[in-house]
């Protein structure tokens, strides 16, 4: 029987690689894109799909808000987040939003595909540097997020008040670039607002 994956991720060549990854490995899988958040709501919109592989750095909204508003309209959607981020707080607040499992980007091909594969059946899954982050806790190894020096640049300005496009102008990026690592710093440091983001930047001696 057919099935279909729905894969919510603006980077190309990842999407590229997931389409091509869950097509060799699931022979009757479709897979369907969207670049964005509420693209992707959109689609859910009269059509089911078997798993969601989610961003969840996205450029509308994040993959926890997604995972919030999707299973709030189709209770039972099952979700597997795909990405980059490796901080602790992330993972435990997604999984919280209702996504079955999480696993890195960096992971080993058989790791997503396991991820899939569980995630399909309705289990939780987490990758192998996923239970790292998770053990750091119980452990009580610090879990403090790792900035770039880009992002330091951002934070910088942000504090001094410039906007998203005063802020593009004086590093020679685009807005969209610096709305992308102003979500991305949001989600880092567990906050819902710029007010916060400064004052968790100030307190952690980030800026």
């Amino acid at each position: 029987m057919s099935k279909k994956a729905l894969i919510v991720e603006d980077h190309p060549i990842v999407t590229e690689s997931l389409i091509r990854m869950v097509s060799d490995s699931f022979t009757e899988m479709t897979c369907v894109h969207a670049a964005t958040g509420n693209k992707a709501l959109a689609y859910l919109n009269g059509n089911h799909f078997d798993i969601i592989l989610l961003d969840i750095n996205l450029p509308d909204m994040s993959g926890i808000d997604f995972c919030t508003e999707a299973l709030s309209r189709y209770p039972g959607m099952r979700i597997l987040a795909i990405t980059s981020m490796t901080q602790r707080y992330i993972v435990e607040k997604t999984l919280q939003a209702g996504a079955l499992g999480f696993v890195l980007k960096t992971s080993d091909t058989k790791d997503i595909i396991e991820g899939i594969r569980q995630v399909m059946e309705g289990n939780a899954y987490v990758g192998a540097g996923v239970r790292e982050l998770i053990q750091k806790k119980s452990s009580g190894i610090s879990d403090t997020p790792v900035i770039t020096r880009r992002e330091s640049e951002i934070l910088r300005l942000i504090a001094e008040g410039h906007t998203n496009q005063e802020i593009a102008e004086k590093l020679f990026i685009s807005s969209f670039t610096v709305d992308s690592h102003r979500k991305n710093l949001l989600l880092k440091l567990g906050v819902k607002n710029t007010a916060q983001l400064i004052k968790s930047a100030i307190s952690l001696g980030i800026i």
